[in-house]
């Protein structure tokens, strides 16, 4: 096992941004009432979660919402941290292990 230099927010959809989804869907997709987070890797050194959040709300935020629909038009708007909790569930975290052998490779 190799811990990895970079930290996590993890992200799921609120039933909010479900709801958004349902309506704004380019395919159809499956939600459940249980639905799978996203997880960002951001730096490792960081101390206060507000502070990390602040800083990757507005990217997070774009490619949930590009993930669902193509329309940029369509999609809510959220300035700041307040309304982004209101679309996502967040946690974050500063180890990440990797338990694999294999390399990481990046697209």
């Amino acid at each position: 096992m190799k811990t990895v230099n970079r930290g996590f927010i993890s992200i799921t959809p609120t039933p909010l941004f479900i709801a958004w989804a349902l309506k704004n869907s380019d395919e159809e997709q499956f939600f459940t009432n249980n639905p799978e987070p996203s997880i960002y890797l951001v730096e490792d050194d960081f101390w206060e979660d507000s502070i990390i959040l602040e800083k990757y709300f507005k990217k997070i935020a774009q490619a949930e919402f590009k993930a669902i629909c193509s329309d940029e038009e369509k999609f809510p708007i959220i300035s700041n941290e307040d309304e982004f909790i209101l679309y996502f569930s967040v946690s974050s975290g500063t180890i990440v292990h990797d338990l694999l052998k294999e390399n990481i490779e990046r697209e």
